[in-house]
């Protein structure tokens, strides 16, 4: 199955702990939605085709869906839906991706944040920092903290 991670999950040494026998497929983009942080990484539909969500797409097994889904808290956290990816190489998959189910108004930590930025650097998503990643971490902020 593929799988669509957005936020800690591209994170390669984290999903080689979590998920041994998961692999990436390539790096991608979802449409019409953007990246937010309520303490954890979401993303949101926005209807608006010209936002865009960087992501890592991983082929993963049910052994691997079953580590994702103790890891992200499915059903309570997280819950799961297909989406469409637009894929670097100018193909389009369709994709598992896990969306907040329960909403924390705080901003992530910052090893978290960091781990992200890493991510998107390794990947060769470091231009998507400054358009995606550092807005989404201000509108977290500008939010507050709320539990």
């Amino acid at each position: 199955m593929k799988y669509i991670a957005y936020g800690s999950n591209m994170v390669e040494e984290q999903m080689a702990v979590r998920c041994p026998d998961a692999r990436l497929i390539g790096t991608g983009y979802i449409s019409g939605a953007r990246l937010e942080f309520y303490l954890h990484a979401t993303v949101e539909k926005t209807g608006d085709k010209r936002n865009r969500v960087p992501v890592a797409v991983w082929e993963i097994n049910a052994r691997d869906e079953l580590s994702l889904d103790r890891y992200e808290g499915y059903p309570s956290y997280y819950i799961k839906e297909e989406w469409p990816v637009h894929m670097d190489d100018g193909s389009e998959i369709t994709g598992m991706i896990y969306l907040m189910n329960m909403i924390r108004k705080s901003p992530p930590h910052t090893q978290y944040y960091d781990g992200i930025a890493n991510a998107y650097r390794k990947l060769g998503l470091g231009s998507q920092i400054k358009t995606v990643l550092k807005p989404a971490l201000e509108r977290s902020i500008a939010r507050g903290y709320a539990w």
